[in-house]
């Protein structure tokens, strides 16, 4: 039996070493072929893919390289490591979606049932393989996943007990092509479950509203705007309702995250914990929740000016939703790699309090012609990362915020939005030492 691997980072190394303890032999793709645009060699391709089981691919391989293609019409089986990792897997799953909030969501999710007498895993597009860590699993886990589009478009299996869909908006339309495509690979995540099972939808996000998923699980839905089957707020707490009977769950006081959003996730994060477990003790640890890095994250004070890393904002409508968390005036670090779309959008939205605006990377040009079409003076191209947060902190005063929420990826100058976020964290500790220098600092903890 013999396995070829598209892909070899992360998902694909955890995918040969998941392969191998099954006792099956795997062999890489080479990057050659994986990048390979013309037709390929007939003799060629009856020696890469003649006597193979199946295919594994890595979420960032596109399913349209010429490769996957000849695989296809050879009828050779191609499944995702995602799918690989989770068809083995052994308790139930609860698996979250959407365009934006995932990981917060999973992360909050994860760090209740920890206090569960029960192994809870955490992967998925979080970082962590699935298959790292499918083989050790027991009937008695509970594994927590989140969920990209590109892991679920070509699922054909999958069957989570919870899944939650948190919102869509527009984003991968250099992979998906269409709004209409991409919608439809998140929705796959109900596709599998069956009436046991519990769809958790997002009653707030009206796009996710209009395209609602045909599902055969239960569905209940979280609101921080009015009261649902499910999960909303209610004078000051978090209720439950069923439709039979109304529970309060816990205070929604002293929560740490900022933002309607980041409540929204609380409410989702909530919702699956009680449903998984009913156990009312566990919830009650949102206050203690700090969220996780390079999401609205606070890195310093420095001369009276906060700096917030939102590195993980890569679309728009996240950028919109991390703006629209502040009540200061916003000094705003935009650009990356490109991803397919154009930026009217942005700055058809943008609030008022953002008062400047540093743009730099591949997409720099795209957002200054959206900035013109709509009036936006406030605007500076930079050659660099590092200059555009310097140009923000020396157009900020006492009380405002430098903001870093590119609304677009980071591949063109970063491994990841993580490394961004760190550069990000970096730079800001420059600073603070240049003005410690001078005397001027106010450095805040």
């Amino acid at each position: 039996m013999k396995v070829l691997i598209v892909g070899c980072g992360l998902s694909g190394l955890a995918a040969k070493d998941y392969l191998e303890g099954q006792g099956i032999s795997t062999v890489f793709a080479k990057e050659k072929d994986i990048n390979y645009k013309g037709k390929f060699d007939e003799e060629y391709l009856d020696r890469l893919l003649s006597g193979l089981s199946f295919i594994v691919t890595s979420p960032g391989i596109s399913p349209k390289i010429p490769l996957l293609k000849e695989a296809r019409k050879r009828k050779i089986k191609i499944i995702g490591e995602f799918e690989l990792g989770a068809s083995a897997l052994k308790g139930d799953i609860i698996a979250v979606t959407g365009t934006n909030g995932k990981t917060t969501t999973v992360s909050l999710i994860y760090y209740l049932l920890k206090g569960a007498d029960t192994k809870i895993n955490l992967g998925g597009n979080i970082g962590v393989p699935v298959s790292s860590f499918a083989k050790s699993s027991k009937v008695s886990d509970i594994s927590v996943l989140e969920c990209s589009s590109f892991q679920l478009e070509g699922i054909k299996h999958f069957h989570p007990h919870i899944a939650a869909i948190l919102n869509f908006s527009v984003d991968h339309l250099s992979r998906h092509g269409t709004m209409k495509k991409y919608i439809e690979a998140k929705s796959n995540i109900t596709k599998y479950q069956t009436e046991g099972d519990f769809l958790l939808i997002n009653a707030d996000c009206e796009t996710l509203m209009e395209n609602l998923p045909k599902t055969n699980a239960k569905v209940l839905y979280f609101s921080t705007k009015r009261r649902v089957e499910g999960c909303y707020i209610k004078r000051g707490s978090i209720y439950f309702n069923d439709n039979h009977c109304e529970k309060k769950l816990v205070s929604s006081k002293g929560i740490k995250l900022i933002g309607e959003h980041n409540l929204s996730n609380i409410l989702c994060g909530v919702l699956a914990v009680y449903l998984e477990t009913k156990n009312i003790k566990l919830v009650e640890g949102i206050s203690r929740f700090v969220g996780v890095p390079h999401r609205t994250e606070y890195v310093k004070t420095i001369s009276g000016i906060e700096f917030f890393n939102d590195s993980k904002a890569t679309n728009i409508s996240s950028t919109l939703v991390a703006v629209s968390s502040f009540k200061q005036n916003i000094h705003l670090i935009l650009g990356g790699s490109d991803k397919g779309y154009e930026f009217d959008e942005l700055f058809e939205k943008l609030p008022q309090n953002v008062k400047s605006i540093a743009v730099c990377g591949q997409t720099a040009k795209k957002i200054l012609r959206a900035a013109k079409k709509f009036g936006y003076l406030n605007i500076k191209q930079c050659a660099s990362f590092g200059e555009a947060v310097k140009t923000c902190y020396k157009n900020a005063k006492n009380g405002e915020v430098v903001l870093l929420s590119p609304a677009c990826a980071s591949f063109d100058c970063f491994k990841n939005y993580e490394e961004r976020g760190m550069v990000f964290r970096k730079i800001v500790e420059e600073i603070l030492s240049y003005e410690n220098a001078l005397g001027k600092s106010e450095k805040e903890t």
